[in-house]
């Protein structure tokens, strides 16, 4: 039977001498320590079965090969520490700071990190379930070549590298921002991505493998890019977003009521793209091929169209304004309806078969 024994805060410093002597403490005991600060001590293979950490300072630490089995953090700092090699289980951290430290290589099962700040921290190479983070920061980290699930709720991530992860899992964003993030050379079960927007970085989902990539309501229009990736549908939905999608292997792309900016379809072999109810600027279809091309109800301003080429474009209600540049364009079967000319519309078809 485990049982909470306050002894713990006062006995510390000497059941931290020797790990053995720690262990066989806390494999009986739910513990709590609060306000220490731990510094230059070796504490690998360490093992806490329940207990609570507040207000405790980690400082250049070696936790490696430890575990941490329903553990509370709260208000702790973890600086140039490694827990590298160990087991976290149903682990929460809150209002805590990470800086230059590691968990790599180790097994995350349900583990949270809440109003936590995370500055050059490791988390790479990690098994398990599911990580997450809610109303945290993480700036210069690398989360790369895992196999667990990533939620990061009402987050910023500024310099956080997910790449290389060959497990399909899932990643899921809702609000929060994002600047200098890399997906890219992966293989996720799915991406999603919900009211979220952009910082001043890019952000890469290039050369990775996905069932499934769903952006809804984000604000993300500049250095984002899905190149050579192999995916079977892309969804977007609502928000303001551009792509490019060149030498990408995408089963279906489907976008409405959206705002898009600088959308590249040049440079494609793609099966099917949907567009309804949106508005497009600055659009690129030079040098690319779709089977089957479908924009309903939308507003097109700027096209950079030369030589695309498709089976079918269906173009139903739609605005073309600007500068619509479809020179040696070829398309089997175009079939436009309802197309209102705007202000300001030059439409160059030379070398193509298209009729309007």
């Amino acid at each position: 039977m485990t049982l909470f024994n306050n002894n713990f805060q006062k006995n510390w410093e000497k059941l931290s001498q020797n790990v053995d002597e720690l262990n066989n403490y806390t494999k009986n005991h739910v513990v709590e320590l609060r306000d220490v600060k731990i510094k230059d001590k070796k504490l690998n293979g360490m093992i806490f079965n329940g207990g609570t950490f507040s207000g405790v300072e980690w400082s250049h630490i070696s936790g490696k090969k430890s575990a941490f089995y329903d553990v509370t953090f709260v208000k702790c700092s973890f600086i140039e520490s490694d827990f590298s090699s160990s087991s976290f289980v149903n682990v929460t951290f809150k209002d805590c700071r990470f800086i230059d430290s590691n968990i790599n290589r180790s097994t995350i099962e349900s583990v949270s990190f809440e109003s936590c700040e995370l500055r050059q921290m490791g988390l790479v190479n990690n098994k398990g379930t599911q990580i997450s983070f809610i109303k945290s920061h993480i700036e210069d980290s690398g989360m790369g070549d895992c196999a667990l699930d990533f939620q990061f709720i009402n987050s910023s991530l500024d310099g956080v590298d997910l790449s290389t992860s060959r497990a399909r899992h899932n990643i899921f964003i809702e609000k929060g921002i994002l600047s200098d993030v890399d997906f890219g050379d992966s293989t996720f079960f799915s991406i999603k991505i919900k009211n979220a927007r952009q910082g001043a970085g890019s952000i890469k989902f290039n050369d990775l493998s996905a069932e499934s990539i769903v952006v809804e309501n984000v604000d993300m229009t500049h250095g984002t890019a899905m190149a050579r990736s192999t995916i079977g549908s892309v969804t977007i939905l609502g928000g303001r977003f551009g792509t490019s999608f060149g030498h990408a292997k995408i089963g279906s792309i489907s976008i409405r009521d959206a705002e898009l900016t600088y959308m590249e379809f040049s440079r494609v072999n793609l099966p099917k793209v949907t567009i309804t109810n949106c508005s497009l600027y600055d659009t690129a279809f030079y040098d690319g091929f779709i089977e089957e091309l479908a924009v309903y109800n939308s507003k097109i301003d700027i096209v950079i169209g030369e030589n695309f080429k498709a089976d079918t474009v269906v173009w139903d209600n739609v605005t073309l304004d600007g500068k619509i540049d479809f020179t040696d364009a070829h398309i089997k079967d175009f079939q436009p309806s309802r197309i209102t000319r705007g202000p300001n519309l030059n439409l160059i078809t030379t070398g193509s078969n298209l009729k309007f």
